[in-house]
C-alpha cells in the first residue's frame, strides 16, 4: 500500500464538511441566531477564527505540523468561513436566477431555482409542463431533486417551512466544502512534492467564489463537485486503468451532466485520452489489453450516456425541446445586459482599462461589457453593484481586485506553459510508472505526461468553452466567473508548482514574490470585504 492510500486527510475534510452542515442546520433553527445582527455574526466569526488561528500558529512554530495536518487546518478555515457566510447571508443574497417560493399550501408555480425546487417538493414530481415555459426549469433536475427531498425531510421532523427553505443552503454548503476534499485528492495525484500540497489547497479553501457557492441555492456547487470528481477519477484511471475507476468516471460525469450540462466539458479531454490509450494498445498488437480497454469504454458508455442524457431525451420526447438556454421574453437588443452591439474585440479582447476604481460588476453593458473585466470582478464579489459602500471597505476591495488580476494572469499563463513544458521535455530520466492496463514496463509512458495532457486539454477546452459561451449568449451575465470556477483546480495546482519551479532562479523568485503577494491581497482582501460589508 502506497502513501496516498494511507492518507486519510480527504476523508477527515469530508467529515468536517458534513459536521459543518449539521451544525449550521441546527444553528439556523435557533431563534437567537436567526435574529442575531450582522455585527454579532462578525464578532462570533472573528472570535472563532482567532482561537483556531492561535492554535495553528502555536503548532506551526512548535514544528508539530506536517503537510497533512497543515492541509487539514487550511480546510478547516475554509469550512468555518463558508459556514459563517451561510449564517450571515439568506437565500436571496448574492444569488443567480434564484426565484421565489409561496409554500406547500399553494398551487402557485414559481420561477427560478427555488421555484423549481418548490415544484418538486409540492407536487412530488418533475415538472409536467415544457421546462422552457418557466425560467430555470430547463436545468437538469438532480440538484433540485436533492433539495426537494431535503425540504421534505426537514418538514417531517417539524422544522418550520420558512426555516426549511432557508436551509436550502445546507446541501450547497456541504458541496462547496467537499470540493476542498476532492481538491486534496487531485493534488496527491500530481507530481508535486507533498510539502507543497498546502499551497495547492489554499486557493480552493479560501477563494471568495467558493464562499458564494456555499450560500447559493442553484446547481453550481454540486455541478462543480461532480466535475472535480470526474477529474480526480480520470487521473486515478490514468495511473491504474481498472474497471472500478472507469465506472467511477462514468458515474461522476453522468451525474454531473444530470446536475448541469456544462459538466460535459470534461468529456472532450476524457475522449482524447481514451482514444490515445486505445490506439497505443492496438499498435502494440496485444489483443488482451485492447479487448480490456474496449470493454471498459463500453461500460463507460452504458453507464454515463443514459444518466447524462436522460433529461435531454425526456424533453425531446415529451416537449420536442432541444438542450440550451431559453430565449428571453424580450429581443436580445432590448436587454440592458446585451453586449452584441459592441465590437468583438471590445467584448473579448484584452482590456486596456481594467477600471480599478470600482471593482464591482455593473450589469449594464453600457457601463461595462468586456468579458475579462467582468470575469475578474465577479470572481471576487459576484454580480453585485453596491451602493453607499464604506470608503475603507472600498479600498480593500480595490487592492483585492488588483491582486486578483496580477495573480490570475500570471497563474493562468504559468499553468499552460508548465503543462506544455512537462509534455515536451525529455523524459529519459523520468520515473516510469507501470500501471494496470499497460502492456509491459517498456510500453508504459510516464503517467504524469498523460495526466498533464489531460489537465492541459481540460483547461484549454474550458477557456474556449467560456469564450464560445459569451459569444453565443452576448450578455454581461454570461461573463460571470461562475461559468469558469473550475479553473481554480488548475490555478491551484499551478500555484503549488510555481513554489518549487521558480525558487532557484533570481528572476523566478521575483515573479514568485509578486504572485504570492498579489494572491494574498486578493484572498485576504476579498474575504475581509465579505466579512465587514453586510451583503444581506
Amino acid at each position: 500500500m502506497n502513501n496516498t492510500e494511507k492518507d486519510n486527510t480527504a476523508g477527515k475534510i469530508a467529515v468536517l464538511s458534513l459536521f459543518a452542515g449539521l451544525m449550521i442546520t441546527i444553528a439556523q433553527t435557533a431563534p437567537f441566531i436567526q435574529n442575531a445582527s450582522h455585527g454579532n455574526h462578525v464578532f462570533a466569526m472573528i472570535f472563532m477564527i482567532t482561537i483556531f488561528l492561535g492554535i495553528f500558529v502555536h503548532l506551526f512554530f512548535s514544528k508539530k505540523l506536517n503537510y497533512q495536518s497543515t492541509c487539514l487546518w487550511i480546510a478547516l478555515f475554509g469550512i468555518i468561513n463558508r459556514s459563517f457566510f451561510v449564517l450571515m447571508a439568506d437565500i436571496n443574497s448574492l444569488q443567480n436566477d434564484v426565484g421565489t417560493y409561496t409554500g406547500y399550501g399553494t398551487d402557485t408555480i414559481n420561477n427560478g431555482h427555488i421555484g423549481y425546487i418548490e415544484y418538486i417538493y409540492k407536487f412530488r414530481a418533475l415538472p409536467n409542463m415544457d421546462p422552457y415555459e418557466h425560467f430555470g426549469y430547463f436545468h437538469p433536475p438532480l440538484h433540485h431533486l436533492i433539495e426537494a427531498l431535503w425540504l421534505t425531510l426537514q418538514r417531517a421532523i417539524g422544522i418550520a417551512e420558512n426555516v426549511a427553505f432557508e436551509n436550502l443552503q445546507i446541501p450547497t454548503l456541504i458541496y462547496s466544502c467537499l470540493c476542498i476534499a476532492v481538491m486534496y485528492k487531485i493534488l496527491t495525484l500530481t507530481n508535486l512534492s507533498k510539502k507543497y500540497y498546502p499551497a495547492g489547497l489554499l486557493i480552493f479553501a479560501l477563494h471568495p467564489r467558493m464562499l458564494v457557492a456555499a450560500g447559493a441555492v442553484n446547481n453550481d456547487a454540486l455541478a462543480l463537485l461532480f466535475l472535480m470528481c470526474t477529474i480526480w477519477r480520470m487521473m486515478e484511471w490514468l495511473k491504474d486503468k481498472t474497471i472500478k475507476n472507469i465506472i467511477l468516471i462514468a458515474l461522476s460525469l453522468g451525474f454531473g451532466m444530470i446536475t448541469k450540462l456544462n459538466v460535459a466539458i470534461c468529456a472532450f479531454s476524457i475522449a482524447v485520452l481514451y482514444l490515445s490509450c486505445f490506439i497505443k494498445s492496438i499498435k502494440t498488437g496485444n489483443l488482451v489489453i485492447t479487448k480490456k480497454l474496449f470493454l471498459q469504454y463500453v461500460v463507460f458508455g452504458i453507464i454515463c450516456i443514459p444518466i447524462g442524457l436522460s433529461y435531454i431525451v425526456r424533453n425531446l420526447i415529451l416537449f420536442g425541446e432541444k438542450p440550451g438556454i431559453p430565449a428571453p421574453s424580450i429581443p436580445y437588443s432590448d436587454s440592458y445586459m446585451y453586449t452584441g452591439s459592441y465590437s468583438l474585440w471590445s467584448y473579448i479582447g484584452f482590456p486596456l482599462d481594467w477600471n480599478y476604481i470600482w471593482p464591482f460588476h455593473g450589469a449594464s453593458a453600457s457601463y461595462e461589457h468586456n468579458a475579462w473585466i467582468i470575469l475578474f470582478k465577479t470572481s471576487l464579489f459576484a454580480e453585485v453593484f453596491p451602493a453607499g459602500l464604506d470608503d475603507y471597505v472600498l479600498s480593500i476591495a480595490q487592492i483585492a481586485y488588483f491582486g486578483a488580476i496580477v495573480a490570475g494572469i500570471v497563474l493562468g499563463i504559468f499553468a499552460i506553459c508548465y503543462m506544455v513544458y512537462q509534455l515536451i521535455k525529455k523524459t529519459e530520466n523520468s520515473p516510469i510508472n507501470t500501471v494496470h492496463g499497460c502492456l509491459s514496463e517498456s510500453d508504459c509512458i510516464n503517467v504524469h505526461s498523460e495526466i498533464n495532457l489531460f489537465m492541459l486539454l481540460t483547461f484549454v477546452f474550458m477557456l474556449l468553452s467560456y469564450i464560445m459561451f459569451v459569444i453565443k449568449y452576448p450578455f454581461t451575465c454570461s461573463c460571470d466567473f461562475r461559468y469558469m470556477v473550475a479553473c481554480l483546480v488548475f490555478t491551484s495546482i499551478a500555484f503549488a508548482q510555481m513554489q518549487t519551479a521558480l525558487k532557484n532562479r533570481a528572476a523566478g523568485r521575483i515573479v514568485l514574490f509578486i504572485t504570492n503577494f498579489a494572491l494574498a491581497c486578493a484572498l485576504l482582501g476579498s474575504n475581509l470585504v465579505f466579512l465587514f460589508w453586510n451583503v444581506v
